[in-house]
């Protein structure tokens, strides 16, 4: 600051130019700031369509792995050993496998029951990788009985009524 005459009269005047604006600098940190703010949210939407479009491939494969699981137990003469296809034109990016092993175990094999293992695998690529679900289960060929009958005494049978009650819950004939 400095003193200066103006009109007859001495005031303080200041040395500094007037600030009407803003300097290059602070224009390029703010320009600069503001890029990288709309850059990491341009990351974030892409990333998140990206998770999105995972989830729903996902989603789609764990329902073609059980779809085609439950094809399986439904045959009544399913053999063991492996199978492979597709989902034909509806779902052209996803192919499937299949293994059906048979259980050994020796106490089962005694009272007729045989105990087979079903796995399922789904595969899809999705951004250069192979990605898979894979689900499994284990299948019998013992009869469903209901609690009652199963804990009624070898050759007894159950009272008048409940015999082949689960059966009919189910739908199925009565033995």
């Amino acid at each position: 600051m400095r003193f200066r005459q103006s009109d007859s009269k001495w005031r303080w005047v200041s040395c500094a130019p007037s600030r009407r604006g803003f300097t290059l600098v602070e224009l390029v940190v703010a320009f600069l700031i503001l890029t990288i703010g709309v850059a990491a949210i341009l990351e974030l939407v892409s990333q998140s369509a990206l998770n999105a479009r995972y989830a729903k491939d996902r989603t789609t494969a764990v329902t073609l792995a059980q779809q085609k699981l439950e094809e399986l137990m439904a045959q009544p003469d399913l053999a063991a050993g492996e199978m492979e296809g597709d989902f034909g034109d509806a779902y052209p990016q996803f192919r499937w496998r299949a293994q059906v092993k048979e259980v050994s175990d020796t106490a089962l094999s005694e009272i007729g029951i045989a105990l087979r293992h079903i796995t399922v695998v789904v595969e899809w690529r999705d951004r250069g990788q192979i990605r898979s679900v894979q689900l499994e289960t284990l299948q019998s060929n013992a009869p469903l009985l209901h609690p009652k009958e199963a804990a009624a005494p070898q050759g007894k049978a159950p009272p008048p009524g409940e015999q082949g009650l689960f059966q009919e819950m189910l739908g199925m004939p009565s033995q």
